[in-house]
């Protein structure tokens, strides 16, 4: 499954089991930049939904059309 098609849920898991094999302290250099780099993916994945959720709820709340109101 590409990053980009999980859930919220599964990039949290994936990042804690990077966060795992990087704590552990026992991979070659290489190995350890590729997770490094799938981590910070799985970070940003989770940042972009959350971000979107929080928009999702701000809609749903009217918090949205507040805003606009008061910038007009």
């Amino acid at each position: 499954m590409e990053i980009k098609e999980m859930s919220y849920e599964q990039a949290m898991e994936q990042l804690e089991q990077v966060l795992r094999r990087l704590d552990a302290g026992d991979l070659p250099l290489e190995e350890s930049i590729r997770c490094f780099q799938d981590g910070l993916e799985y970070i940003r994945l989770c940042q972009a939904k959350l971000t979107a959720a929080e928009g999702t709820l701000k809609i749903l709340r009217g918090e949205e059309f507040v805003e606009m109101q008061e910038s007009i």
